[in-house]
C-alpha cells in the first residue's frame, strides 16, 4: 500500500489554500502575498496552516488580514468592523490599532509567545469569562502588567517589549 509523502500532502494543501482564496475573491497575486505572509509565520512562530488566512495552534490561532482588506476574519463571512472579532473565552490580540490587521487568539492558561513579527503599536481584547484577567511578560517572562477583567479591550496597544501573554 502507497502512502501520499508529507510533500504531496502539503501541495493538496496549498491546492485547497489557493482555491479558498480564489473563492475569496483574491486574485492570483494577492494569494500569493498572503500565502508568503503565512509562510513566513509557519516559519517564526510554528503552528500548521488550516485555511488561506489561518494558522492554527494548541492554544489558538493566528488570523490574518486579506490583502487590501483592514480587519482579519473567516473566508466566507463578511469582511470585520472596527469592533473587536475576538471569539468569547479567548485573549486576542491584533498586530494593529483598534483592532486592524492580523488576529491572534489564546485560551489556554499558560504562557503563550507574541507573533514574532509585532513589535510595536496594536491593540487587544480580552474576551474571557466575565472578571478573569490576562497578563503580559517580557521576553524573560517578566511580569509587565494585567488587562482589566473582561470584558475589556484597548485599541491603542503597544506590543514593542512584550514577548508573552498569559489569559489567566
Amino acid at each position: 500500500m502507497a502512502f501520499a509523502s508529507d510533500s504531496t500532502s502539503a501541495d493538496t494543501g496549498r491546492t485547497a489554500f489557493r482555491t479558498q482564496a480564489a473563492v475569496a475573491g483574491l486574485t492570483t497575486a494577492e494569494a500569493k502575498i498572503l500565502q508568503n505572509r503565512i509562510d513566513a509565520a509557519l516559519a517564526s512562530d510554528g503552528g500548521k496552516q488550516s485555511a488561506a488566512n489561518e494558522i492554527r495552534y494548541p492554544d489558538g490561532r493566528l488570523l490574518l488580514a486579506l490583502p487590501g482588506e483592514k480587519y482579519a476574519r473567516e473566508l466566507g463571512k463578511n469582511s470585520g468592523t472596527a469592533a473587536h472579532s475576538c471569539t468569547p473565552g479567548r485573549l486576542c490580540g491584533y498586530s494593529g490599532v483598534e483592532y486592524t490587521g492580523d488576529e491572534r487568539e489564546w485560551y489556554t492558561c499558560a504562557f503563550h509567545k507574541k507573533p514574532t513579527n509585532w513589535r510595536s503599536g496594536g491593540s487587544w481584547y480580552n474576551n474571557q469569562t466575565r472578571g478573569r484577567v490576562a497578563n503580559w511578560y517580557d521576553i524573560n517572562k517578566r511580569w509587565m502588567g494585567a488587562t482589566p477583567p473582561a470584558p475589556s479591550g484597548t485599541k491603542y496597544g503597544q506590543w514593542q517589549g512584550v514577548g508573552y501573554a498569559k489569559p489567566c
